[in-house]
């Protein structure tokens, strides 16, 4: 190893400093998930042929994703009464 591959003695405090804050951040994002576990991670999102998904390239998964039945016979009865409320 150079001389010139050397790190001053100012920049391995630095260094020290960045990976201790790194490692903390770390340590507090674990921590948060482990309060506050994701859903959508690892998640398989399954889209049928009649989504609207597949008709608008800019709608977002987020908006639209349903995650049980009880979810898509809540939205279609918000549709029906929408529908209605608009005749």
């Amino acid at each position: 190893m150079s001389k010139q591959d050397k790190l001053t003695p100012e920049q391995e405090k630095e260094l020290i400093m960045l990976s201790a804050e790194i490692e903390a951040e770390a340590i507090a994002m674990r921590m948060d998930y482990e309060k506050h576990p994701s859903h959508e991670s690892g998640s398989v999102v399954y889209v049928n042929e009649q989504s609207t998904l597949l008709e608008d390239e800019n709608e977002v998964l987020g908006d639209k994703a349903l995650v049980s039945s009880s979810q898509i016979l809540a939205k279609e009865l918000k549709k029906q009464k929408k529908k209605k409320g608009e005749k």
